[in-house]
């Protein structure tokens, strides 16, 4: 079917508006929407100066006030989403407001803020994120990004279906000088003395015990300031966390080491290192050695030498039948790494299947609009004919 003339016109101009609001969302494309030839708004981010934390604010992380301006050619026009992570600390969750949304590592948060931020415009947060929690010796930073809502960057969380809402009353925007923005988004912190050149060191240990069995071992302390280590486990074991139930049962003082859920790293860390590792041995590897290791100090370790030492594997023979252990999950099934579980891969057939139903919706929308408009053109050109001279009464 080939359309012409002005009705062909008319139709191509109709279809293609309905695929571009079903496939791309409202206002993708016309007055008002975020893009209009490739371009889209651009906001600039307040720099931050580096914070150094007072001996008595040990463990003490300064709050953040993020604030942004669109300094691009276009405007919000449905508001904007700010997206902050911190590293070295977490945020105090149950303080989060309801228009942010928080990760479970409580590490990343989303907030939305949906009024229209036209150009030139700044604006901050009435009052600092929620607050954060670190180490008595802490070396991370805030940093945060902002974009149009509605319109995210790609391989962004679909923060609504993942993380948690908060509940607290909702944080707002009040204005700033866009002029007093020169761009950055970063807020570094790091205790007195934690970044002075020192001798951070770690010893050693070794795991005992059976094929199928668990081995436990005690983490020494670190010398100098490192607050934790990382642990890369021998080849043969693996990293067997403790259940919520076994953590719960623990003495107060104890600790055992756990996964990173951003990053997926094993680290051990606790005030008073009284702290255990725990692996399974999973089979006999020849030779197999690990690694226990501290960061540097920011300017430097004067002794980097001793900042590794291997983690030894002793295997003492098979496991007795009372004291074989299942295998730990692997990474896809493990429950301290969910960002890696078959979920993932479900969100992604689910994000997939509706690109198709959108496309399809698009395309059933189109081919109903052009049998009405042609039924409608075949009644309007038969009216016209019943009304010639001459025609049949």
């Amino acid at each position: 079917m080939v359309l012409k003339g002005r009705w062909g016109r008319a139709v191509l101009a109709v279809l293609v508006t309905i695929a571009t609001v079903l496939l791309l969302g409202p206002g993708a494309g016309g007055p008002g929407g975020v893009r209009r030839g490739g371009d889209r708004p651009s906001f600039t981010l307040r720099t931050h100066e580096p914070y150094t934390i007072a001996p008595a604010d040990r463990g003490r992380i300064p709050p953040l006030t993020p604030a942004f301006g669109n300094t691009g050619r276009l405007a919000a026009p449905h508001g904007v989403v700010m997206r902050v992570t911190i590293t070295d600390g977490a945020f105090d969750t149950p303080g989060t407001p309801n228009n942010c949304y928080y990760a479970k590592h409580h590490r990343t948060i989303f907030c939305e803020f949906p009024n229209a931020v036209p150009v030139g415009a700044g604006y901050e947060t009435a009052k600092p994120l929620p607050e954060v929690f670190g180490h008595s010796l802490v070396r991370g930073a805030y940093t945060y990004s902002v974009w149009p809502l509605g319109d995210p960057p790609a391989h962004t969380e679909d923060y609504k279906a993942q993380y948690e809402r908060g509940r607290e009353p909702a944080l707002g925007l009040e204005p700033v000088a866009v002029g007093t923005l020169k761009g950055g988004g970063e807020l570094r912190f790091v205790s007195a003395g934690y970044a002075d050149r020192a001798d951070w060191g770690i010893k050693g240990i070794t795991l005992r015990g059976r094929i199928g069995e668990y081995a436990v071992a005690a983490i020494p302390a670190p010398t100098g300031l490192a607050q934790r280590v990382r642990v890369e486990v021998p080849q043969g074991t693996t990293f067997a966390p403790l259940t919520r139930e076994e953590r719960e049962g623990l003495p107060s003082e104890s600790d055992y080491c756990s996964r990173d859920q951003e990053d997926g790293n094993i680290y051990c860390s606790n005030a008073n290192w009284f702290v255990t590792l725990r692996v399974r041995i999973d089979r006999r590897v020849e030779g197999a050695e690990g690694r226990i290791s501290v960061p540097e100090p920011a300017n430097g370790d004067t002794n980097p030498s001793n900042n590794t030492a291997p983690i030894k594997l002793e295997i003492t023979g098979p496991a007795r039948a009372d004291q074989w252990v299942p295998p730990v999950p692997t990474d896809r099934d493990d429950p301290v790494n969910p960002d890696v579980s078959p979920l993932s891969s479900a969100i992604d057939i689910d994000s997939r299947t509706r690109d198709i139903a959108l496309a399809a919706a698009a395309s059933a929308a189109a081919l109903a609009l052009v049998t009405f408009l042609l039924m409608r053109r075949g009644r309007t050109r038969r009216a016209a004919a019943s009304r010639q001279p001459g025609a049949e009464e």
